[in-house]
Parts: structure tokens; C-alpha cells; sequence
């Protein structure tokens, strides 16, 4: 029934309002359409007119659309040029930039002209700075160098004399800040240009400052050759220096309104380009752009040029030629309108021959149905009374409306389902039903009639009806929608069917079957007297693979090998004596193809009135001990890779170390009497001369060499790349019998794919209790004396003595500068971001350490971290690192940029000091960065000592403080599967020596493959390091979902540009990838 039918009282006067002024209008239609068409006899003009108008609006619609889209066609590449346009200019400026400060770190370290600035000498300056000018134009453009005083004062400029001017806003702001300052300027000779400003410092005091600045021509030039456009700059009159204002007024200068251009070298400017101007380009709209000169439409961009002060102090624009554009947007405009008054043509000639042959049709059937009603008319009133009783059996009551008039009629039956009584009036009756539908049903009915009434077609739905005693009754609604000869829907025809028993049967019914069959476990019936199965659910089925019919065949015993049916009847006397109520147990259960598998049951006696039933449950426990035998595996597997060497077999350092520990305890009386270091000689030139297989194969034989010799004198180990650590075999052998050894097996030729490589070992020895009695202290003197061997031509070995010790002069004076270093705030960072292999976004950005040595210039951790480790300065500097990393960290969160976390790499020495929690804490306070934000990376070697308890205690309290903890170069020897499960680890770093390689060496991709599956089955993260081609970073996606890191996605940056990377890289980073 349509819910427009029944609403309760106060809507039914404003809804027959509605439908009294629906109704007028409707029968007005009609009026004037049984008029236009002679009572509905002739159709064919009123379709017509109809017809035509509707082609004429189609065809404006279709053109007017065509217009705008082809319109934004032709806007959609002039946007685009727009932003090319943009880019290239940024990207010249940066180069340009980049540029000025190489050629200004050039002439700061030239001591000589450090001096002459030093001693305010102009004629050293002019001396000094004649050829280095000159040099630096040539290789880098610059055009003009400008030395100042520490008053600000020009003391010289390669410009001439006629340069000199006040300090520009550039030299001021390098004179505030100390800093390196750069932008675009004047320059003396009033050309705009790129320029860079930096104080020059003598023994760290600022004696002045030098400015060096290169023209603009060149970036424009550029912009014009990739945009295939005409490019002039347009000075903003009212920025010129009155230095520059001569300048500008001299002949190949042309002024308009407020702006001035050179036309040099730009010919072919449009004749209205300084009226364009003089209207103010940016104040423009797109069509005000556009200019046609000489048969050519050309569309101005206009790109602000900014001064050093931020005021604007010119514009670049650039004139696009888009006649070729143009002319296509005319082309398919006028086409579309063409085709469209041709295609209207073709269609009214077929429409207006279909509508004839349509009329005749239509009269014909008029008079045929007219026959027929009159004929049926009598059949239906016989037939209403045999349906009212029908419908009383049946409790299906029907009804029906006009639509035209709104008159309803309800059978008897309907005002029993309502529940009203039979004298109630219509109205009332259907406000009542209205009433009694719940809320959240209607808006779902009245769609439902809607569309029956729109598409005049049959309906079918099921609602609730709440009576007025609080019963619920579920009503099934079926009808259909009669229309007229017009196709207008003029009546509606329904029956309700009272279903409130059947429905609540069947959703009984639905409701256990669905639990059952959804359940997760296996679900079985069988008969307490027979215990044949009489029912299984799906995953019983499917886990058994019996049909049900077979399984009605079979008692319990028959898919449970371990009972037979005497010992399964004794073990359920239980329950049918009621002693129990369940009954737990494990099983083994057998499936139709003789495969056996583990479950755990729970069963009870279920008692009904004729018979009892037994319920089981059975839950598979496959998948557990199948994980449990995965996890025992990826334990073995990794505890492998943890332990040993792939490639040579032999066991690595991490197993060394161990070694170690056990031989050299101080309780342990029977030492091992030495340890040789073993380097390869020359192995560099063998990968570089015949590839990275050969030095493979050399690495594995001379494994399998030193295994042989070392037999029953010591025990070889792989220390990592080409390098060999040998550990006696108690206090007794003899290091120079292994050392003869070595040197003859290891001088033996080795071929490889018919190259023969003569190889050759260089070794140091260094002897227990003479050279020291620990690992440590051993292993650093063998580390001498190998060096020894290597300085006094390799193929040899060398004991330990003490004059090898001179090194420790060149760490104390590194010490000695490093202190200085950090006083100076010559220490800083430089960043590389991490991004996911999948969705390219970023996950990480690692802060790596730098110093800025004044004689030395940049300094990689390489050359002062191994002092920083043996000092006291490593929670100094590492203190200082995690303080810059999460002052990058906050401005980075300030910016609203997106960088996953920023990662610190943790010194061992730092770790073990006790200050590393409070450094953590303060750093965190001072800059507002929450732990989430941080990961601490940490290498496996600090589990490897005495305080191996301290240090993980250490980084669990970081981990509970939500710090992100990170497992750095995993694989190369020291990572243990013992720490990734026993540590509060979230991520491992797969160490460059593996990922570089991946491609070349199956074994190592099989080892990066196998860890990254490890770090998936312990639920934790893998960043790959070293990602240098896309070769390997194609490689590396096909193994899972995780980051990388390495100079294909970024080189190490500065802070600076590593936020500009930032703030480009959702847009960029697809590209670099």
C-alpha cells in the first residue's frame, strides 16, 4: 500500500489540500490534452511539437557543452606550461645558487685572500682577485665579486669603482644572522642577479664579507629553449636602484606604464606587449592574456620574480604560441554543430514516419480493449465475492486506489490485519496503519511505491506493524500499478498478507542454521543410542571431505582412529549418567583421503522429548601446530644466518664474539695462546678486474682453505668482507706453524671460469699473555700487526710488538680537535629519507653526523667516530645528535610536514654511559617531539659485551617510552636471532652489503628474501639500506611490503633541503622512483 495513503491526522487536511490542487492541475492536463489530440485518437502532433522541441534542446545542450569542454581543453596546456614554467624557474635559481656557494667556498679557503681581507689590503684584494674572477666565470658564470669590510664597507668589486653602494639587504642580512645569505639583487652595474653573501672568517672571527652574484640570462634562457617560448624579464620601475634607473632609460629599453623591458635579443614581441603591460599583466584574466599579432595567438604567463627583501623586483614573462590550439578548438566546435543539425535531420524524418504507423497502431487497439473490458466487467463482480472469502481464509486482505481522484477501497480482511473496525472510515483506517509502521521502515515503502508508480510496474516488499497492544505483525505487500492508454499510472492494486507466523519460524530457522554452518569449528549431531551422525556443519564437511549422506553412515569412532566403539561409548558414560555436564578432550581425527589431524572436542548430551542427541565441537588445531613447527624453523633458519657465513660456510663474527666471550673469561685458565687477523691481499683488484662472482669465489674457496689448515690448531672465522679472524685452539698452539699453513694452502692458484687467480694472505698475530688477555685488547694488537704485514709488502704475517702502538698519537690529536670541534658548533647533521617500497610515501628520515673541520672540510663519520667510540665524547656527540635531530624534528612538524619519524643512530659507548634515557628526555622536553616520532637505531654488537643487561635494559625503558627501536646492518655478521626475539626490537635494517648486491649474487638476494620473511613472521619492520638503481629497487619490491633507503630515492641533505625535499616529495617522489 503507498505510505501517501495512510498519515496520521495532522497531515491528512495539508495532504488533501496537496492532492485537491494536484488533482485540478492534472485534469486541466488532461483537458488540454484530450483537445490537442482528439481524445486521445490522434497522438501524432502533440508528439510532434514534442519531439522537435526536444531535438532543439538536445542539440543546444550538446553544443553549449562541446563549447565548455573544448574550452578547458584549450585552457588545460596553457596551465600546465604555467607550472613548467614555475618549476624551471625555481630549479635555475637553485642551481644557480648551488653554483655560487662552490664558487664562494673556493675563494674562502684561499688563504691568500683571507689575509688580504684580514689586513683590509685593497690592492691584495685587487691583486688577489684579478684571476680568480676570471676562473670563476668561466666555470661558473659568476659575473661580479664584491669584498666587504666587517663595517659593511666595499673595499673592493670586480665591477669597477662605479659599483659601490650601500649595503644591500643580502650583506645586511648575512652581517645579522652570521649565516650564508642568498636571493636576487642589483648588482652594482644594475643588472638583476642571482647573488650569495657569506662572512669570511680568519681564526673563527669574521673579518669580513664577500659577495658573488651571476646574472639572470642564462636561467631565462634555458626556460625559453624547454618551453619552446619567447621569455623577457620586466623590471618593476619602482624597485630599480636609482643606480639602475640610467640603465634602464638607455636605447633597447622599452617603458610601459610602471614596468620597463630590454627588447634586445627578443624579437618578434607582439606589437601590443607594452600595452599588455601597461594594463598590469597579473591584474588580468585569461582571455585579457590571450593577444593575436601577425596571425599568431600567443597567451602571456607572468612569473614574479622576487628581490632579497621579499618585495617583488620583477616578472618573467613568458609569451606561449597556442594558434595551433586555437585553431583545433574552432575546428571541432564548428564540426560538433554540424553533425548535431544533421544527425537532428536524420532523426526527424525517422520519428516523423514512426508516429504515423504508431497512430494507426493505437487506434486499432483502443477499439480491441474497449471490446474486451465490456465483455469482462460481468466476469469480475462474480468473481469479488468468492475473493473476500478467500482472503478472510487466508488472512490476505487487499485494497486499491485511484490516483487520479484519491478515492481508496479496503476489503474486509484489511481492517482485520489493521485491527480497526470494519465501520471505520477509510481516512481514519489508513492513518491508523500509518501510525503502526515503524519509523525507520517508511522512507524504504514509500520508495519502493514510488518507483512501482513511476515505471507503472509491480511491487514486492514485507514491513512491520506495531499494534495498538503492543504485537508485533509482519505484513508481505504484492501488488501492481495499473496505467492508461497514455502510459500514466491511474490505479494501484495490492493484497496484505499477515506472515507474523511464518516469519518468526523461519528466522528461528535461519538463525541456527547460519551459527552453524558460519561456525569456525566443526560442529556434530549423531543419535545417543545408535551414534550414527546426523548432522555435520560446513567446516566438519570440508575438514573430514564427506558428503553428509556418507557421514550418515559412520559413528565417531569411524574418524577417530585412537578409539573403537567400546572405549568411545565407556568414555561417554558420563554424560549419560549425568555425572558431567561436558566432557573436554583432544583428539585425532582422520579425513576420507587417510590424512590425519589434531583437534581439540567439547561435548554434551542435548535431551529431547522422544530421544537424546550428543553435540561435538571440534576446533582443527592444524594452522597451531603448523605455526609452531614455522616458528621452530624460522628460529633454526635465522640462528644459521645469525652464526654463519653464507658464502664461505665458515662462522661469522657474531660467532666469534660469542666464542670469544666463553675462551677469554678470566676464570678460564686454558686461553687460547693466539689470535691472527687475516686479510686477503689485493682482493679489491680481483672485483674490480673480473666482477664481484669472482671475488665471491675466492672468498668461498679461501673459507674452504683456511677450514682445511686450521685443523687441530684453531678455528676460523669470517669477520666481514675479505678479512679472517683465527682463534687457537687452546693455550698450547703454535701460531707460526698456522701462519706457514695459511700462506702455502692460501698461495696455491685459484681458477675461475679459466682465470687464474694467484692469491695471497697478509695476517697479524698477536699473542696471549704477552700482547694482552682479553678479546679486545688481542684482537686490536693482531689489527696492528696485520697493518704491519700489508705496510712490508702483504704476503706475510706479523707478531704484535709495541712500537706498533704510534697510531694512538694521530687518535690523540683527533681527540684533541674533535673537543675544539664541539665548542666551534662545528659538529651538524644531514638527513636521507626512508620511503615505504609500496605506496612511496615517507616512513623515516635518518639523521646522519657530519663535521665541519676547518682544514679538512666536511668530515664523514668514518674519520672521527672509531676516536669518538674510544673516548668520552661519544655521549657528548651523541647527546648533540639526538638534540638536532628533534630540533629538525619539531620545525619539520611546525612546516606540517609528513616524515614518518626521524631516526638516531645510538653509539655504543653512549648507550653503556647512563646518560642516554636522560638526553632522551631533555631533547624531548626542550623541543615538544613525542617518542612515537623518534626511532633509535642501535647496532647488535652492544648485546655482545659485559653489560649487555644495562643496554637492554636501557632500550626497553626507551621502547616503553613508545621510542621506535631498530636493529642497524642486520646481516653482516653480528644480528642474532636470540636479540630480534628476546629485545623489544620493532624494525631491522638489511645492511648495503646485501642490497647493493642483490642482484648479482643469487645467495645474497636469497638472504635479504629470508630476512624480510623473518622480520613478516615476527611482525616487525625491514628498511633496506643502499638502494642505489631501479634495478634493485624493482628487485626488492617483488619480496614484500616495507622501506628502503639509498641514493635512488635521496642523497644525504642538509636540513634545508632536506625540508624542500619534504614539502616536493608527494609529487616528486613518484618521479625519483
Amino acid at each position: 500500500m503507498r505510505m501517501e495513503d495512510v498519515r496520521d491526522g495532522g497531515q491528512e487536511h495539508a495532504g488533501g489540500n496537496r492532492g485537491l490542487a494536484n488533482g485540478r492541475f492534472s485534469r486541466r492536463l488532461d483537458s488540454v490534452f484530450r483537445a490537442w489530440s482528439a481524445n486521445g485518437r490522434q497522438i501524432e502532433k502533440p508528439l510532434k511539437v514534442t519531439f522537435f522541441t526536444f531535438l532543439v534542446v538536445m542539440a543546444a545542450v550538446l553544443i553549449i557543452q562541446n563549447l565548455v569542454t573544448e574550452y578547458r581543453n584549450f585552457q588545460k596546456p596553457i596551465a600546465e606550461t604555467a607550472a613548467v614554467a614555475e618549476d624551471l624557474l625555481r630549479q635555475q635559481r637553485l642551481d644557480a645558487k648551488v653554483s655560487l656557494e662552490h664558487a664562494l667556498a673556493g675563494i674562502l679557503h684561499n688563504s691568500a685572500l683571507t689575509a688580504a681581507i684580514a689586513s683590509q689590503s685593497r690592492n691584495a684584494l685587487a691583486e688577489g682577485l684579478g684571476p680568480v674572477a676570471g676562473e670563476l666565470k668561466a666555470r661558473h658564470g659568476v659575473a661580479e665579486i664584491v669584498v666587504f669590510d666587517r663595517q659593511l664597507t666595499m673595499l673592493h668589486s670586480t665591477s669597477g669603482p662605479a659599483a659601490a653602494a650601500g649595503p644591500s639587504t643580502l650583506l645586511r642580512l648575512s652581517s645579522r644572522v652570521q649565516r650564508t645569505a642568498s636571493g636576487v639583487e642589483y648588482t652594482g652595474d644594475g643588472q638583476l642577479s642571482i647573488a650569495v653573501v657569506r662572512p669570511w672568517l680568519a681564526d673563527s672571527q669574521t673579518v669580513g664579507y664577500v659577495q658573488i652574484s651571476k646574472t639572470l640570462d642564462k636561467p631565462l634562457a634555458v626556460i625559453g629553449q624547454v618551453l619552446d617560448a619567447r621569455v623577457a624579464m620586466i623590471h618593476h620601475l619602482d624597485r630599480v636602484p636609482t643606480g639602475s634607473q640610467a640603465a634602464l632609460g638607455s636605447d633597447g629599453w622599452t617603458h610601459a606604464g610602471a614596468f620597463a623591458y630590454q627588447t634586445e635579443g627578443l624579437d618578434g614581441l607582439p606589437s601590443s606587449f607594452a600595452a599588455l603591460l601597461e594594463e598590469g599583466l597579473t591584474g588580468l584574466s585569461f582571455l585579457e592574456r590571450l593577444n593575436f599579432d601577425d596571425r599568431q595567438l600567443t597567451f602571456a604567463h607572468g612569473l614574479t620574480l622576487p628581490h632579497a627583501d621579499d618585495e617583488p623586483a620583477a616578472t618573467v614573462v613568458v609569451l606561449q604560441d597556442v594558434t595551433s590550439e586555437f585553431r583545433s578548438f574552432v575546428f571541432r566546435t564548428a564540426t560538433l554543430i554540424v553533425t548535431v543539425a544533421f544527425l537532428a535531420l536524420i532523426f526527424w524524418l525517422i520519428f516523423s514516419r514512426l508516429i504515423r504507423a504508431l497512430q494507426q497502431s493505437i487506434v486499432a487497439t483502443r477499439q480491441k480493449l474497449e471490446r474486451e473490458v465490456d465483455a469482462n466487467t460481468k466476469e469480475l463482480e462474480y468473481s469479488k465475492d468468492r475473493l473476500l472469502e478467500a482472503q478472510k481464509i487466508a488472512s490476505v486482505g487487499s485494497w486499491e486506489r485511484d490516483l487520479v481522484t484519491g478515492e481508496m477501497h479496503w476489503s474486509d480482511e484489511m481492517y482485520h490485519i489493521v485491527g480497526v473496525p470494519l465501520d471505520t472510515e477509510c481516512a481514519a483506517a489508513r492513518q491508523v496503519l500509518f501510525r503502526q509502521i515503524p519509523p525507520a521502515e517508511r522512507p524504504m515503502l514509500e520508495e519502493a511505491m514510488d518507483r512501482a508508480i513511476k515505471t507503472c510496474s509491480d511491487f514486492d516488499y514485507e514491513h512491520q506493524l506495531i499494534r495498538r497492544d503492543g504485537a508485533v505483525r509482519h505484513i508481505h505487500v504484492r501488488g501492481y500499478v495499473l496505467a492508461d492508454d497514455k502510459g500514466n499510472a491511474t490505479k494501484i492494486f495490492g493484497t496484505s498478507h499477515d506472515i507474523t507466523d511464518w516469519h518468526r519460524a523461519r528466522q528461528q530457522s535461519q538463525l541456527l542454521a547460519g551459527i552453524l554452518e558460519a561456525s569456525m569449528n566443526e560442529v556434530y549431531l549423531f543419535d545417543a543410542s545408535t551414534f550414527f551422525f546426523e548432522y555435520a556443519n560446513t567446516c566438519g564437511r570440508e575438514n573430514l571431505g564427506y558428503t553428509m549422506e556418507e557421514l550418515m553412515t559412520r559413528a565417531p569412532w569411524d574418524i577417530s582412529p585412537q578409539h573403537t566403539e567400546s572405549t568411545f561409548r565407556q568414555m561417554l558414560a558420563p554424560l549419560l549418567r549425568g555425572e558431567v555436564g561436558v566432557l573436554n578432550f583432544e583428539s585425532v581425527q582422520i579425513r576420507k583421503d587417510g590424512t590425519e589431524y589434531p583437534v581439540d572436542v567439547r561435548l554434551q548430551l542435548y535431551r529431547e522429548r522422544n530421544r537424546d542427541l550428543f553435540v561435538a565441537i571440534a576446533s582443527d588445531q592444524s594452522e597451531r601446530t603448523a605455526r609452531e613447527h614455522e616458528t621452530r624453523a624460522a628460529k633454526e633458519a635465522a640462528e644459521r644466518i645469525a652464526y654463519f657465513d653464507q658464502l664461505t660456510g665458515l662462522a661469522n663474527r657474531a660467532a666469534c664474539q660469542r666464542d670469544a666471550e666463553r675462551l677469554f673469561r678470566p676464570s678460564n685458565t686454558a686461553k687460547p695462546s693466539f689470535i691472527i687477523h687475516m686479510d686477503l691481499d689485493n682482493f679489491k683488484r680481483i672485483n674490480d678486474t673480473l666482477g664481484h662472482p669472482a671475488g665471491d669465489y675466492c672468498l668461498e674457496e679461501a673459507g674452504e682453505r683456511l677450514r682445511r689448515c686450521c685443523t687441530e690448531i684453531g678455528t676460523a672465522y669470517r669477520w666481514g668482507g675479505d678479512e679472517f679472524v683465527i682463534l687457537a685452539d687452546g693455550p698450547d698452539a703454535d701460531p707460526e706453524e698456522l701462519c706457514e699453513r695459511a700462506n702455502l694452502v692460501m698461495r696455491a692458484p685459484m681458477d675461475f671460469e679459466g682465470n687464474q687467480i694467484w692469491p695471497s694472505v697478509s695476517m697479524g698475530v698477536a699473542r696471549c699473555p704477552q700482547d694482552g688477555t682479553d678479546f679486545g685488547t688481542l684482537l686490536v694488537h693482531a689489527d696492528l700487526a696485520l697493518y704491519r704485514s700489508k705496510d712490508n709488502g702483504k704476503d706475510r704475517w706479523s707478531y704484535f710488538t709495541n712500537d706498533m702502538k704510534v697510531d694512538s698519537d694521530a687518535e690523540a690529536r683527533i681527540e684533541k680537535e674533535l673537543r675544539e670541534a664541539i665548542q666551534r658548533d662545528e659538529i651538524f647533521l644531514v638527513f636521507q629519507p626512508q620511503v615505504n617500497i609500496r605506496t612511496q610515501k615517507v616512513t623515516g628520515v635518518e639523521a646522519l653526523v657530519r663535521w665541519r673541520h676547518p682544514t679538512r672540510g666536511v668530515l664523514g663519520p668514518g674519520a672521527f667516530l672509531p676516536v669518538v667510540e674510544k673516548t668520552n665524547l661519544a655521549s657528548i656527540v651523541g647527546n648533540i645528535v639526538i638534540d638536532k635531530a628533534l630540533q629538525a624534528a619539531r620545525a619539520w612538524q611546525d612546516q606540517g610536514r609528513d616524515f614518518g619519524r626521524v631516526a638516531v643512530n645510538l653509539s655504543p659507548s653512549h648507550l653503556f654511559s647512563g646518560n642516554l634515557l636522560n638526553d632522551f628526555h631533555v631533547a624531548m622536553d626542550k623541543h615538544g617531539v613525542e617518542p612515537s616520532l623518534i626511532t633509535a637505531e642501535v647496532l647488535e654488537s652492544v648485546f655482545l659485551d659485559d653489560a649487555r643487561s644495562d643496554n637492554s635494559k636501557v632500550l626497553e625503558e626507551l621502547h616503553s617510552l613508545g621510542v621506535h627501536i631498530e636493529l642497524d646492518d642486520f646481516g653482516t655478521g653480528y644480528a642474532s636471532l636470540s636479540h630480534v626475539a628476546d629485545l623489544p626490537i620493532n624494525g631491522l635494517k638489511i645492511d648495503r652489503s646485501f642490497t647493493n648486491q642483490v642482484l648479482e649474487d643469487v645467495k645474497k638476494e636469497i638472504v635479504v628474501n629470508q630476512l624480510i620473511n623473518l622480520a613478516r613472521s615476527l611482525d616487525i619492520g625491514v628498511v633496506c639500506e643502499g638502494v642505489e638503481t631501479d634495478a634493485q629497487f624493482d628487485r626488492l619490491r617483488m619480496m614484500g611490503d616495507f622501506s628502503v633507503q639509498g641514493y635512488l630515492i635521496a642523497r644525504p641533505m642538509p636540513f634545508e633541503d632536506m625540508s624542500e625535499w619534504l614539502a616536493s616529495s608527494p609529487e616528486d617522489l613518484l618521479f625519483v622512483i
